[in-house]
């Protein structure tokens, strides 16, 4: 059931940072207020944040994990085991640092535009960071 969630809300975390990229693009002129961008970017950084968390669980709690963890050298030899294992959760720690730095470092830009365009940086670098650690191989929805 955890796999299912993480799973689904994959699609939350990837609708939230691509709502946000685009709030943040379009408040580069200055015009619009960062106070209408600020709560995508929260909703993308907690989407993140309860990703990891379940992520972590599933770590914890996944038969294949055990499996895979019971036999490091193979698993590093075997790159879609080494992805599940290693890649994947270096990823998806590093984009939520990303997001949660970037949220903090737009909101304390000096005016608007340089917070919309620091905003726009760090969800474009997060962003590219997240679609390279997705797991593209599994479903794109899980199966109950």
């Amino acid at each position: 059931m955890i796999l299912a969630i993480h799973n689904i809300l994959r699609w939350a975390v990837l609708l939230t940072g691509l709502l946000a990229l685009v709030q943040a693009a379009r408040g580069l002129d200055g015009r619009t207020p960062f106070a209408k961008t600020r709560p995508l970017l929260l909703a993308f950084t907690a989407n993140l944040h309860l990703q990891l968390l379940l992520g972590l669980a599933l770590f914890v709690v996944s038969p294949t994990v055990k499996a895979y963890m019971a036999d490091m050298a193979g698993t590093m030899r075997d790159g879609s085991r080494r992805f599940f294992i290693a890649e994947h959760p270096t990823l998806m720690v590093a984009a939520v640092l990303l997001a949660t730095i970037g949220g903090v470092v737009a909101k304390n830009a000096a005016d608007d535009a340089a917070r919309h365009r620091r905003a726009l940086v760090f969800t474009v670098i997060t962003m590219l960071v997240l679609l390279a650690g997705i797991p593209w191989s599994r479903p794109l929805l899980p199966s109950f």
